[in-house]
């Protein structure tokens, strides 16, 4: 519980490459307060590697589109953002903002929601509920959706910018991450990169709710956060799903990754939305973007050319 007399921020966001994006805006947002805030999210490897020695409240998890598990999760919500004398709350989704945001003031909290990265065209089923409730502020990464609804505050790939080519790429060790989202397989991507890369490269597997049975593929579910940090720094190249987590971490690195689009038509997610994440990185020369049955070792090693730098 926050001091008397003190208050604190708190953080919402679901797993995967929300809480990334979250982690990522956390000191901009609350410049003083960060390192002291309240975060809400699922437990996981993930979660709980990034946010060790933080305050966290940890809620079951709340899939896409389930909505009486938002209103199991909201009581839950609200009393750790009371109890921990919680002022103002932030979460770049998914449906876990529905379970603190709309009815944060109730406890005394301003609630600020800003759309996910990847949403590029506009707003995710989140950021529509939240567009009938006038106390919750909306937020978009670009500036183009800005209008009567929504603000443009940052966009977080105006950050980064290609910084060069890297000297002599390979393919000799690759990190093939399909994220922890469920239950969505991307076994296409599994099978297409078993049949481009060099037999003798080595390939490190975070293969998620994919289906990898009968393909020798010594998989992991998920990878904790230090270790998948490590994974992309150490890799030559990083063949990702088209997630907004993995690509920011991979800019944070220095690296451009290969950025594989799941979908919908073949069961790999529930809309086609990571195209959209895909094409603005494609067009801003931040990421390679293919079709999973179209990539070739050639884009490979175009990836593995590449840097990136942050702006200062």
């Amino acid at each position: 519980m926050a001091r008397s007399g003190t208050h604190r921020a708190a953080f919402v966001a679901t797993t995967g490459g929300h809480l990334v994006q979250m982690a990522l805006m956390a000191p901009t947002l609350e410049p003083e307060r960060h390192e002291d805030a309240l975060w809400i999210t699922h437990r996981s490897p993930q979660s709980e590697s990034m946010l060790t020695g933080r305050l966290v409240h940890y809620v079951p998890m709340v899939d896409a589109r389930d909505w009486r598990a938002v209103l199991r999760r909201t009581p839950s919500a609200l009393a750790a953002l009371r109890r921990h004398a919680v002022d103002r709350v932030y979460s770049t989704g998914a449906a876990v903002s529905l379970a603190a945001l709309p009815l944060a003031p109730l406890v005394g909290a301003r609630a600020d929601y800003y759309e996910c990265i990847a949403r590029t065209s506009g707003p995710s089923v989140t950021g529509r509920v939240l567009e009938w409730l006038p106390w919750v502020g909306r937020y978009t990464h670009y500036a183009a959706l800005a209008g009567p609804r929504w603000r443009f505050d940052r966009g977080l790939f105006e950050s980064f910018t290609v910084a060069g080519a890297a000297p002599e790429p390979r393919v000799a060790r690759v990190f093939v991450t399909l994220g922890t989202a469920r239950p969505w397989g991307f076994r296409r991507l599994v099978e297409r990169v078993l049949e481009i890369v060099p037999p003798e490269a080595e390939v490190v597997w975070q293969t998620g709710a994919t289906d990898v049975s009968g393909l020798g593929v010594d998989g992991l579910d998920v990878i904790p956060d230090s270790r998948f940090q490590a994974e992309i720094d150490r890799a030559d190249v990083v063949v990702s799903h088209a997630g907004c987590g993995t690509f920011l971490r991979c800019l944070e690195a220095g690296k451009v990754p290969v950025l594989v689009p799941r979908r919908a038509a073949h069961g790999e997610h529930v809309d086609d939305h990571q195209e959209q994440i895909a094409l603005a990185a494609a067009e801003r020369g931040l990421a390679v973007v293919r079709e999973a049955d179209e990539l070739t070792l050639d884009d490979l090693l175009l990836a593995a050319g590449q840097r990136t730098a942050q702006l200062v």
